[in-house]
């Protein structure tokens, strides 16, 4: 039965710890403390890295007391698996194993290693240990790897009668005396530098993190440091963004501080990475004896999955084939070629075929992402409508253990041995990889320093293994990839549509602001590379700051653009329905600008106003423009002054004023005069008629007056 293996019983009590800690809010962590632990065992040195025939196992380390009681005669002492294991199942388990009383099938206790360290250990002291022990005496019976584990026994004086186990640590220990039955795995280092592209169009940074990670002691700087010591063995990635800021940076930049553009201060130590990775470069080259040695990602690590989905082809397409030119510019190496590396390891078919079409060859996924008929294949082609892409294929597991929080060197080594033991345990089985690629899945990654310089140590060091540059493995046949394995893990981490089409308006707006310069590539660089770097994988883990960036850039362009606009305002009064209407325009740019106006109306049937077109404009001047307008009705009607662009597209926020026309006045005055002439009219003809009446009536009733006349 293999070693160190759950039973039933202990994983149903596994279970219920973890459940206990998620209800107290305390999350199981990889390297925790064994449940029911009384004593914590921390390793601080583990030696040698690959043992040897004639070498000697040395193991120190530190006992610390989690009781809360004192604990009498603590003594430590090795455990050894009895034969190694044999399949990735069983290390796993053993690597998992989270319980003090887990069943050691299959182990024995050496007892030449049992070490009394003190009489008693009180609560929350610790005492330091030391097993050294001669390989040879472990009785290793056959090459292989084999579990280990380092014991804490006491007794809690009025509580156990005999000395028990209070503690335990489980790693591996690789045992390859000899190089017969065992296969060389060729490892390739990839090596990415890539960061969260918070700069807006003016080239301040939404925040200080990017120069941080570059500063002494920073994730980036750290990087390239361990990088520096490995020529030749680690195969580098940058996005052409952080190239292009750190040489920016390097000359002085500003950073946004409570909403205001403050001076930053690590442009000397911005400008020492920036020459400590060509540095590194310059190494690389002349190890491999190959040129160039830097391969970069599309500018700003921009989201392909997200493009293809938000009707943004064009902008991955741009983002491909300037970042080439944008690194050289930054950092003077010449560059491999343009690859991209899928967020979380995976991308769809609409992405697959929109990167060939980008012009990309080469992607880096998780081998987990495409289907296969090999066992976890290092390198895949995967064919697509439009041409084939070859994917360089990350080791998921190798790729968890890089990238997994490390809390101290205790964690490190044991990080270090399961290297090794995963890589032993491929070597010596017929299923294992000829080949595999450790990187990790996130290009934005920050790993132990101490952890990456162990595993490379290990990876030169290990008779099993042989370092290949990504040269040498992209010149090895690809197996064929049968499709792609997205999932809705991938898709629920994608950048939001709504967010994507905020970033749709923004360029919309750009095109405006473009389409009235007269030399748009002095202003238009800088906010369209902005709205890419807003399109970055990078936000879907700092959706917030992504959110930011873009609002940043809006405003910025809506600034820019209000710097062309109608000055004219106040109340204009026509004498009759229509006439010219005076309207100054403005252009506070530096640079010439073409427009077209048109007074338009509210509402618009009340106005009637051909567009103005052609209309130049100086930097820094002014132009008044007559424009021709007849307005309909008599009432002040509210006019807006809107700029277009040259094919006739609205520009920017329209000014107002206010139209007014007497012609409708003076109709009316016209028909009151009119009304008043004939009530006069007909007043007058009234009085007559009454008057010509009363005669008549009167002559009608005095005949006599007819006869005497």
């Amino acid at each position: 039965m293999p070693y160190l293996t759950l039973t039933r019983s202990s994983r149903l009590i596994l279970a219920v710890l973890i459940t206990v800690a998620a209800l107290a809010g305390v999350a199981p962590s990889a390297g925790a403390i064994p449940a029911n632990s009384q004593i914590e065992i921390v390793l601080d040195q583990f030696t040698p890295v690959v043992p040897k025939p004639k070498g000697t196992l040395r193991i120190s380390g530190r006992v610390l007391n989690i009781s809360g009681r004192s604990i009498e005669n603590v003594s430590v002492q090795l455990r050894v698996a009895d034969s190694p294991i044999t399949d990735a199942n069983t290390l796993t388990e053993v690597n998992d194993a989270d319980l003090v009383s887990d069943v050691d099938d299959g182990s024995s206790s050496v007892d030449a290693t049992r070490t009394l360290i003190t009489s008693e250990l009180a609560p929350n002291k610790q005492e330091f240990f030391t097993i050294s022990i001669p390989l040879a005496d472990l009785g290793l019976s056959q090459a292989g790897t084999y579990a280990i584990a380092i014991e804490a026994l006491g007794a809690i004086a009025g509580a156990d009668e005999f000395d028990e186990r209070k503690g335990i640590e489980r790693t591996f220990l690789p045992w390859l005396p000899s190089s017969s039955g065992i296969a060389q795995i060729g490892v390739t280092w990839l090596w990415p530098l890539v960061d969260w592209p918070a700069r807006n169009a003016t080239g301040v940074l939404v925040n200080d993190e990017t120069p941080k990670a570059m500063s002494p002691g920073g994730r980036l700087d750290e990087l390239v440091e361990v990088g520096a010591d490995y020529p030749g063995q680690v195969s580098w990635f940058a996005d052409p963004d952080l190239l292009q800021a750190a040489d920016a940076m390097s000359q002085g930049y500003l950073v946004q501080e409570n909403g205001s553009p403050v001076a930053g201060d690590q442009s000397d130590a911005v400008a020492s990475w920036l020459t400590s990775l060509r540095s590194a470069l310059d190494a690389a080259a002349a190890a491999s004896k190959v040129e160039p040695q830097l391969r970069v990602l599309p500018y700003a690590d921009v989201d392909a999955t997200a493009l293809g989905k938000g009707d943004l082809a064009t902008d991955l397409i741009r983002a491909v084939t300037q970042a080439p030119t944008i690194s050289r510019a930054a950092i003077g190496t010449p560059i491999a070629e343009t690859v991209y590396w899928a967020p979380r390891g995976r991308i769809d078919k609409q992405a697959a075929e929109l990167l060939v079409s980008s012009g990309v060859r080469t992607v880096i996924l998780s081998s987990r992402a495409v289907a296969t008929a090999s066992s976890a294949p290092a390198l895949a082609s995967i064919s697509t409508s439009v041409g084939s892409l070859t994917a360089v294929l990350i080791n998921p597991v190798l790729a968890d253990l890089l990238t997994t929080p490390k809390r101290g060197s205790d964690e490190v080594i044991l990080a270090r041995q399961q290297f090794l033991a995963q890589t032993a345990l491929w070597a010596t089985s017929e299923s294992g990889p000829a080949q595999v690629v450790v990187a990790p899945l996130n290009a934005r990654w920050a790993p132990d320093p101490q952890l990456l310089k162990d595993l490379l140590g290990a990876s030169s060091a290990a008779p099993w293994l042989t370092v290949q540059s990504l040269d040498e493995l992209l010149g090895t046949t690809p197996v064929f990839g049968d499709g792609l394995n997205y999932g809705q893990l991938a898709k629920r981490a994608e950048l939001p549509t709504a967010y994507l089409q905020q970033v749709l308006k923004a360029q919309a707006r750009l095109q405006q602001f473009v389409g009235i310069l007269d030399d748009p590539a002095a202003l238009s660089v800088g906010f369209s590379q902005a709205i890419t770097r807003t399109l970055s994988s990078a936000w879907r883990s700092q959706p917030t700051t992504g959110r930011t960036l873009l609002k940043q850039i809006n405003t910025e362009l809506i600034e820019q653009m209000a710097q062309v606009r109608a000055l004219s305002k106040g109340t204009i009064t026509f004498s009759g329905d229509s006439g010219q209407v005076p309207i100054t325009l403005a252009n506070d740019l530096d640079q010439r600008v073409t427009v077209s106006m048109q007074l338009v109306g509210v509402p618009a049937a009340r106005l009637e106003s051909p567009p103005v077109t052609g209309i130049v404009i100086e930097a820094g001047r002014k132009v008044s423009v007559e424009v021709e307008a007849r307005v309909i009705g008599g009432d002040p009607l509210p006019v807006n002054i809107q700029i277009l662009t040259p094919e006739g597209e609205k520009y920017g926020i329209p000014s107002t004023i206010t139209l007014a026309s007497t012609a409708y006045s003076r109709a009316a005055s016209w028909v009151v005069a009119a009304a008043f002439a004939a009530i006069i009219v007909f007043v007058v003809v009234g009085v007559t008629r009454r008057i010509w009446k009363a005669r008549r009536s009167q002559r009608a009733g005095n005949p006599s007056d007819t006869v005497s006349s």
